[in-house]
């Protein structure tokens, strides 16, 4: 399987610098091309009507070797998910695909930290998604809070805001439990 790196510095013929010469690199498995400006994932068969829209989608599904939270560990699970994990397993938050932000949270208390200052669009985003609940089961093996933000309904109502709110006050929640059960 060919794989694409978007977050290298350089350009797709790999001889013009871009970006951030700090931006770590990700490795994703190199999409099929429909034609029309349609990609197609190779592992899911979703389809993306643009390569960025692809990448984003890549990112936080079909990493190539990464390094999920670990079953067979011998650390208490409510312990795991207090713990850092390495930037490229980090919660990436996205405005829109191929649209980051900048911000990645390593740590539930990094990410609660990090949901109250991230665009609203951001929290939106990732919610409608369900990204919060798949980060918190694959790589912190945290179950008990993505069933708690599953439950989350919005409404006509709601603003942004209201559900950056709710959404702090669960996980909030669950790093007070996860530190009280770790003592």
């Amino acid at each position: 399987m060919s794989k694409i790196n978007p977050g290298s510095n350089l350009n797709e013929d790999n001889d013009v610098k871009t970006g951030s010469p700090n931006m770590l690199d990700f490795d994703i498995p190199e999409p099929k091309e429909l034609g029309k400006g349609k990609f197609q994932c190779p592992v899911c068969d979703n389809t993306y009507s643009s390569r960025e829209d692809y990448i984003s989608h890549a990112l936080v599904r079909h990493q190539i070797n990464p390094q999920p939270f670990s079953k067979e560990s011998s650390m208490p699970k409510n312990r795991q998910a207090l713990n850092s994990v390495n930037y490229e397993n980090g919660f990436h938050f996205f405005i829109e695909p191929g649209k980051y932000t900048g911000i990645t949270a390593t740590s539930l208390n990094e990410f609660a930290k990090d949901l109250g200052t991230i665009p609203v669009e951001s929290v939106k985003f990732h919610f409608q998604r369900k990204d919060y609940q798949r980060w918190f089961i694959d790589i912190l093996g945290e179950e008990e809070l993505a069933k708690r933000i599953d439950v989350i309904e919005v409404t006509s109502t709601y603003s942004g805001e209201d559900l950056r709110m709710t959404l702090s006050k669960v996980v909030q929640a669950r790093i007070a439990e996860l530190n009280q059960t770790s003592e």
